[in-house]
């Protein structure tokens, strides 16, 4: 009944929700926990800093779905059930190495595209996904009906939203400036290399998004998650190989290495400067790694398998925006930073536009 509250909050979906509510209160805290970690000399490399808390997440997860599958075995006997299990067992694998390809491949272009983008459009460019998902979705489906209207609504204001926030950052101490001219003044809106790169990582995480809905539905969260865990460690390894051949094999002259021979020098300096994982702080690196790999990426990785398993992507997306939030709400208690107009204006966008769709009986 409606009129029955615990029953509304125990529903499929609306756990989804509160467990999906959770994923952008733990990204919020990945910021400041790369903060702290590259605050130390000698700093790690980013590229090792991802490999060692890919390797944490992917171990933490492998572990839990091996228990999960052991227990799960034990107790049904039935062959029909070894053979659904099996069949599970091979899309979770199919689908964590897919999803976990666009993760990797996401992050990688983000991460090159930063080089020349300033954070805060890079932010604003990145949060595209809010209208990339329902618009890829109804494309795919040939039917734009098959998002609705007020799902359509909801990531407009978002995506509003996002954009005020990112000029509440970017103007710093000039709030009293209008809008048109802060505007003026803070963006320009030619794209360039690295806005496209941005932009086609928002679409690698876009197809991320709306493939995980299926792949959600039909396996294990915990298998699924631990086989995208280790398909984004595998990649992040082979990066690591590709710049210790590009700074040991390849000539200096050969185009299109510089970032890959970059990397690998870096990547050298620090193991010869370093003689442990973080140097003379190594416990507290150490600490900060493992909770961006267990936090951050295994723990966000599950959630997200298991709330999109109950909420359709463009709503599960929606979702993700509030982010921001919770980075300012951390960066407030821990560096004494808030936000101004914009950003207050911004953040109530975004938390209208997830309540507008949150409220929805049909979400």
């Amino acid at each position: 009944a409606k009129g029955n509250l615990p029953g509304v909050l125990l529903s499929e979906k609306n756990k989804g929700v509160l467990v999906l509510l959770t994923v952008p209160m733990a990204w919020g805290t990945f910021e400041p926990a790369v903060r702290l970690v590259y605050q130390y000399d000698p700093t790690i490399p980013p590229f090792l800093f991802s490999f060692a808390y890919y390797t944490a997440a992917a171990g933490v997860l492998a572990l839990l779905s091996s228990r999960s599958t052991s227990f799960t075995t034990s107790s049904e006997n039935d062959s029909d059930s070894h053979g659904d299990d099996h069949h599970q067992s091979l899309l979770a694998v199919q689908g964590g190495t897919e999803l976990g390809t666009y993760l990797f491949l996401g992050n990688a272009l983000q991460v090159i595209g930063l080089k020349t983008v300033p954070s805060d459009r890079a932010a604003f460019l990145l949060q595209l996904t809010t209208v990339f998902v329902p618009l890829v979705q109804s494309l795919l489906a040939r039917n734009l009906s098959i998002v609705p209207p007020r799902t359509w609504a909801a990531c407009v204001i978002a995506l509003c939203g996002v954009a005020l926030i990112g000029l509440d950052g970017s103007n710093g101490q000039e709030m009293t400036a209008t809008l048109s001219s802060s505007v003026l003044d803070t963006w320009d809106f030619a794209l360039g290399k690295g806005d496209l790169l941005i932009i086609l990582g928002a679409l690698f995480y876009t197809f991320h998004c709306i493939r995980l809905e299926k792949y959600a539905k039909n396996t294990s969260a915990l298998q699924l998650a631990a086989a995208k865990a280790t398909t984004e460690t595998a990649w992040s390894g082979l990066v690591l190989v590709v710049c210790f051949f590009a700074v040991t094999f390849v000539p200096p002259q050969v185009p299109g290495v510089g970032l890959a021979r970059d990397s690998g020098n870096n990547l050298l300096s620090y193991l010869v400067q370093s003689s442990s994982f973080g140097g003379e702080h190594w416990y507290i690196v150490a600490l900060a790694t493992l909770w961006t790999g267990l936090v951050t990426v295994a723990y966000t990785i599950y959630a997200q398998s298991y709330g999109q398993s109950r909420v359709p992507a463009a709503s599960a997306n929606l979702i993700y925006t509030i982010q921001p939030l919770f980075t300012a709400a951390i960066a407030f208690l821990l560096l004494g930073e808030s936000l101004g107009v914009y950003g207050y204006a911004g953040g109530a966008l975004i938390g209208a536009s997830v309540l507008l769709v949150v409220a929805n009986e049909d979400i």
